[in-house]
């Protein structure tokens, strides 16, 4: 018999978060072996000919978010990420930019100048590949040729199609290619292998990337000190050691201020905020961080309490959910979560149609109305956003508990000032129970030290210099350089 969610350990957290998906028929999947095909001889005749692997970063040498690296030989050209920016000159960018047209944001940069990516041009890309399903890795998927293909695990297809099918009518992911943690694929003269990695997005992946005789490790966005803390040990133990390169991210370098406690530290401080609570607790979390959603269950749970998730969330976590492992979802037997119907919901029966909207079907039985939450407010720990300020105020809500649990720098958002500000009104007392998605410097000192790159080259930071003393390989580079691996 399985154990019940509501165990606090991080061998339960394991067994909820740690996936091992398995190929489907209807699915364009990736085959294991390719990388084994990789000989000798095709080494040596790519050397003979005098090809050499490139690498341009063409955002994120000196910037945190929007990720987009090219890797080219003489035949073959990929791109790792195409990301949309989270900073704009410095400053957080601006949310309703993302509405402008594609023509203005290439003026503006936030699509950077790459010839053959985009619908506009002749198609020169042999694959995107897409390392986990955060926007500032994946946000300019929708402006990428559709004949070029993309790579990306089920998981992040899943999410990437739920948050985009939202804001971008009929969006469909069209073209995509599966692969598998572990399991080696080709793209043209590239072999790589990807790992699972702890990050704060779902099944998110490390690269080892090998051409032409050299080989590249693209550490991606991870972390140790998540539920799946254990990936990074696995990474180090068997990710090649000695690789001509590593790209390693640094987000956290310079953030003096933000400390990193574990996701079970989180999952603690919210449980000690539910006991001490005598109202309803609200907590603001990204709907696609699947580690935190863990955590709030299982401590609303602890503390005998109702987790109240909108049906969005409520589908995405049973999209995720496959036989060999779980997550908590709404029905059978997890009885503590409940679903509620947000208003702005039924505006997609104009834009989305039936088609969206029955998936949201299966979760009636769990439905909680706002009546009921409104008579059950010291049971309830309860999911919001800025958009849900509506449905809050019909909710007639009494004085609780508001947890912020994102980052920080979201909080100057003009929605986010007027949704708390509206919670304060209401006598709602404020915490905060967050840590990063991202490596530690103790993390990455470890990730450069076992692996014995040739060299080092910081991206996804804003401090790159600060690599010089972590390690001699280091390089630092501009965004669009060419650089010879």
């Amino acid at each position: 018999m399985s154990k019940a969610v509501g165990a606090a350990s991080t061998a339960d957290a394991r067994r909820l978060v740690f996936p091992v998906l398995q190929p489907t028929g209807s699915r364009r999947l990736l085959q294991a072996g390719f990388l084994e095909a990789c000989t000798k001889k095709q080494i040596f005749r790519t050397e003979r000919q005098g090809c050499r692997m490139e690498l341009i970063i063409y955002r994120g040498t000196h910037e945190i978010g929007g990720t987009m690296i090219e890797l080219k030989t003489r035949g073959t050209r990929i791109l790792l990420d195409a990301g949309y920016p989270l900073y704009y000159k410095g400053e957080i960018i601006d949310e309703s930019w993302v509405k402008k047209p594609a023509k203005e944001l290439l003026e503006l940069g936030v699509i950077p100048q790459v010839k053959g990516l985009y619908q506009w041009d002749q198609p020169k890309f042999d694959a995107v590949i897409l390392s986990h399903a955060h926007s500032d890795h994946y946000g300019l998927l929708k402006y990428i040729h559709p004949k070029i293909p993309v790579y990306l695990t089920e998981a992040a297809e899943t999410l990437i199609s739920l948050s985009l099918s939202f804001p971008i009518p009929k969006f469909r992911m069209e073209n995509t290619m599966i692969f598998y943690m572990e399991k080696p694929f080709q793209i043209g003269d590239f072999f790589l292998k990807p790992y699972l990695m702890d990050h704060s997005a779902f099944d998110a992946a490390a690269f080892e990337i090998r051409a032409e005789g050299k080989t590249l490790i693209y550490s991606a966005d991870f972390r140790n000190h998540g539920w799946k803390g254990y990936c990074l040990e696995n990474f180090l133990q068997k990710a090649p050691k000695y690789a001509d390169l590593l790209l390693v991210e640094g987000t956290n370098i310079g953030r003096k201020s933000e400390s990193l406690p574990s996701e079970s530290d989180v999952q603690q401080k919210v449980e000690a905020i539910l006991k001490d609570s005598e109202g309803i607790v609200l907590f603001q979390a990204s709907t696609q961080n699947v580690d935190r959603m863990i955590s709030f269950y299982q401590a609303a749970e602890a503390q005998g309490k109702f987790l109240v998730v909108d049906v969005y969330v409520a589908n995405l976590l049973s999209q995720l959910t496959r036989p060999n492992y779980r997550l908590p979802v709404p029905g059978g037997r997890y009885r503590a979560m409940k679903v509620f119907y947000p208003f702005p919901l039924g505006r997609l029966w104009q834009t989305k149609g039936r088609e969206i909207l029955c998936s949201f079907l299966p979760f009636i039985r769990s439905r909680i109305s706002m009546r009921k939450i409104s008579k059950k407010q010291k049971c309830i720990v309860m999911m919001v956003r800025p958009s849900m300020l509506s449905d809050l105020k019909k909710i007639e809500l009494d004085p609780g508990d508001f947890i912020y649990s994102m980052w920080q720098a979201y909080r100057g958002k003009g929605s986010q000032v007027r949704f708390e500000k509206y919670l304060s009104s209401l006598g709602f007392q404020s915490h905060l129970a967050h840590t990063s998605g991202h490596a530690s410097e103790a993390a990455i000192k470890q990730v450069i030290a076992e692996l014995h790159p040739k060299r080092v080259i910081p991206i996804h930071t804003f401090h790159p210099e600060a690599f010089f003393a972590f390690s001699d390989k280091t390089e630092v580079f501009q965004d669009s350089w060419v650089i010879k691996v």
